[in-house]
């Protein structure tokens, strides 16, 4: 299974837990979240989806992200934090202690390890609801979030410049 396939189970998991789950979050200091979720007891799970063995070794190469968790940050991580991926591409002994893993199997998920409570501070429901929404309200009206919109919106203009104007472009 692909990305956007696994965020799409992981999601109606988590709205068949009576959790809010949303896809592609910004999510503080540390990039993007393939899906975070917001519990009924304002707590956070984050979900990194890993569809091969080099975007999981390139994830373990983002030195601010795993700079909060090790510290333990509470501002900065989610209360839970999953792998998500296809069966038996990640081992648990690959995993950080903290983290728990999913495969997903004969197009289900099924918990291989579940992950340890990082912190027990409670989401800001205003400010999680409020990015939720921002985000879901991007993607319906735009197709994507906004900063992909825009990236492509500058692209198409550069391309039709380069196109009126090619002698002009530098070797």
């Amino acid at each position: 299974m692909d990305t956007k396939e696994i965020q799409k189970l992981i999601c109606i998991q988590e709205v068949l837990k009576f959790n809010i789950p949303c896809e592609n979050v910004s999510f503080f200091f540390h990039g993007e979240a393939d899906v975070l979720s917001l519990n009924r007891n304002k707590y956070i799970s984050e979900f990194e989806v890993k569809i091969s063995k080099s975007d999981f070794k390139a994830e373990k190469k983002k030195v601010t992200k795993w700079m909060f968790f090790e510290m333990r940050t509470e501002t900065h991580i989610p209360n839970y934090f999953w792998y998500v991926c296809n069966e038996g591409l990640i081992q648990i002994s690959e995993i950080p202690i903290y983290a728990g893993l999913m495969y997903v199997v004969n197009g289900e998920l099924e918990i291989i390890k579940k992950p340890l409570l990082l912190h027990k501070k409670k989401a800001d429901t205003e400010r999680i609801m409020t990015k939720f929404c921002k985000v879901m309200s991007e993607r319906i009206h735009l197709g994507n979030c906004r900063l992909t919109y825009e990236n492509k919106e500058h692209k198409k203009r550069s391309d039709k410049i380069f196109q009126e104007y090619p002698d002009n472009l530098l070797p």
